[in-house]
């Protein structure tokens, strides 16, 4: 090392030194002008404030600690009682009110030991400081304060809750759950069995979303769609979906997806199968688009462009065979096609269905550009959309 360099060395130490030191006496200036512009201000109980000692301790002047009276009573000389409440919180009954409180004073509001509500719960919830930290979905008024739903002292209701956990407790917040539950034309059964709300949703946390007990929608409803369970509409009998997706691998895609509420509302609607968007419940009727769930996803022009080699493979040649069978011919998508899952046939069409209430096979074969069928409303007739056929005599059309 050079005499210049060691010199140079010697310089910036110092100089480093004297600048850290101007920061942190700069830093303790600035505290100390926050600390006299923003003052902690103590909330103090009032005989505290009073410095009336003897209204809680048995020497007036506060030099012992011993209390006139034990436990929760010497609160409830002041404060109401509890006593007359189902659900009493367990400090509380224990009369353990200073695990919560300050008896004298604090910079928390109520005297609270804690600033913060939840972290004051969890000292002793300690497994729902785990759930807040797990990385999981967290229920907004969960992650906001526990206070939101219970009340800290007691209750009339289980958990100290400030209405009943099943519903009316999530209706006071999900004020449109709330209308569409009560006013739909068609209920979900679901809403009024066991635990209501809490069958499907956890009410603090899930690592699904929307808070469902099950890593999607499609296995919460197989909790109980593995049965055959009555409609609440007019207590038909709805099939087992469990048993018909065990028995029918090839499903429609929400039904891959795991996402059955994305045709289905769960928690009720105006339309046949509590479904989101109209759809015919009726085996023939008018056509229009806005009368299909299906064109949620599917494209429109499926049913209405008379002619096409775009939006359909279902066609002899150019014209479409949709439009025919649906538009034309006014016959509903279900009845031909299984919107939940299908096996044997492409497209999922469907081995058998019914039409009124007549029951038939399709009996349909595919061929490499086209297919045929021959259900009970025609004979054997084909399509295909390079050969096209003669629909009556079922011969190719370039013969005629």
């Amino acid at each position: 090392m050079t005499k210049l360099s060691f010199k140079t060395s010697i310089f910036l130490l110092l100089f480093s030194l004297i600048f850290v030191n101007t920061l942190y006496a700069q830093e303790k200036t600035d505290t100390k002008k926050q600390a006299e512009n923003n003052p902690v201000v103590m909330i103090k109980h009032a005989p505290f404030a009073k410095k009336d000692c003897a209204a809680c301790h048995t020497d007036k002047d506060g030099k012992s600690g011993k209390l006139i009276i034990d436990g929760a009573g010497l609160c409830f000389k002041c404060h109401d009682s509890y006593e007359k409440n189902d659900f009493i919180h367990g400090p509380v009954g224990a009369g353990a009110c200073l695990l919560c409180h300050n008896p004298h004073e604090s910079e928390n509001p109520k005297l609270l030991n804690n600033k913060s509500i939840n972290n004051l719960c969890t000292t002793c919830h300690a497994d729902k400081n785990d759930m807040l930290n797990s990385g999981d979905e967290i229920h907004p008024p969960v992650a906001d304060s526990c206070i939101n739903c219970h009340d800290p002292h007691a209750e009339k209701h289980q958990f100290q809750l400030k209405a009943d956990r099943q519903k009316d407790l999530c209706f006071m917040c999900h004020t449109d759950k709330k209308d569409r539950v009560t006013n739909s034309k068609n209920k979900h059964g679901a809403i009024e069995m066991g635990d209501k709300c809490l069958g499907c949703h956890d009410p603090h946390s899930s690592p699904s979303p929307k808070l469902l007990k099950a890593e999607d929608s499609k296995a919460i409803c197989l909790t109980c769609h593995s049965a055959s369970l009555p409609r609440e509409e007019d207590g038909k009998m709805l099939m087992n979906m469990g048993e018909h997706l065990a028995n029918n691998p090839n499903f429609h895609g929400p039904v891959i997806w795991g996402d059955c509420a994305a045709c289905h509302d769960p928690h009720g609607s105006d339309n046949f199968r509590i479904l989101k968007q109209p759809f015919p419940e009726k085996s023939a009727i008018k056509f229009t688009p806005d009368g299909y769930l299906c064109f949620k996803c599917h494209e429109p022009k499926k049913m209405t462009e008379k002619f096409t080699t775009e939006f359909t493979n279902f066609r002899n040649g150019k014209s479409n065979t949709h439009f025919l069978h649906v538009k034309t011919k006014r016959i509903s998508c279900k009845t031909c096609h299984d919107y939940h899952a299908s096996k044997d046939l492409p497209h999922h069409l469907r081995n058998e269905s019914s039409f009124g209430s007549a029951k038939f096979s399709l009996r349909f074969i595919e061929t490499p550009t086209g297919g045929s069928c021959n259900p009970i409303c025609h004979t054997r007739r084909y399509y295909d959309r390079v050969d096209p056929v003669n629909v009556r005599s079922n011969k190719p059309l370039k013969k005629q």
